[in-house]
């Protein structure tokens, strides 16, 4: 690791953790917002909550969906030990999607790692994570696990502050994962349970045709595991 990255990963770390031992199996958050399927489609709104385990990118999203007044679909996204999967149900008993394999695999551990400013545990150097700087306030982390590898830059304030990332991820595209450019903002820093974190955060598609913003949330509660 270089010196520019590790200054950068320290900044990020005295700003986002508390002083001394933190005894931490993990992060839980609780989220409201909305999410769209594509382009001129209607914000969905939903609620959700989120693990991320121990100090890597793991992590479980599970969330409720409102798709019409009295219609609900619940969505799960995960990656553990390798392997990504994303499901989604109607009253979680109709099934109508599912994505696993190698792509899926792939697309979840940067959805991982592209989250880590709710995780800040995860910032520092490990046998899967490694970092190098591009600039005083680029973080560019890659994450590697057998055949699996992901990379994403972090762009990081003078207080240590993530105020977005960039990456290229997979994104469903009818029955398929392509790879397209994507960007995340980070905003309304503030500190639960002692740790500093965003509270607010939007994500986008960079397609051909344009920007294409598809999810922004409201961090509403968040606690350490001990």
């Amino acid at each position: 690791m270089d010196d520019g990255a590790r200054c950068l990963l320290e900044r990020v770390r005295h700003c986002a953790l508390p002083q001394g031992e933190i005894p931490c199996r993990g992060t839980w958050l609780r989220q409201k917002g909305e999410m769209r399927l594509a382009p001129g489609r209607a914000w969905l709104p939903f609620t959700a909550e989120e693990w991320f385990e121990g100090d890597g990118i793991d992590f479980r999203w599970q969330a409720k969906v409102r798709r019409a007044p009295l219609l609900t679909a619940r969505v799960v996204d995960s990656y553990r030990n390798g392997t990504g999967v994303l499901t989604a149900a109607i009253m979680r008993f109709i099934p109508v999607a599912r994505s696993s394999g190698p792509l899926t695999d792939e697309a979840e551990a940067l959805r991982g790692l592209s989250e880590l400013p709710w995780h800040p545990l995860a910032f520092r150097e490990t046998e899967r994570l490694t970092w190098r700087s591009g600039s005083d306030t680029k973080l560019q982390a890659t994450y590697r696990e057998g055949k699996i590898r992901a990379i994403a830059e972090f762009d990081i304030d003078e207080q240590g502050h993530v105020l977005g990332g960039t990456a290229t991820r997979g994104r469903m595209a009818g029955k398929s994962l392509v790879d397209t450019p994507w960007s995340g903002i980070f905003s309304d820093y503030r500190i639960f349970d002692r740790f500093r974190i965003p509270a607010f955060a939007e994500a986008t598609w960079h397609l051909p045709e344009g920007p294409f913003p598809y999810w922004r949330g409201q961090i509403t509660e968040f606690r350490v595991i001990p």
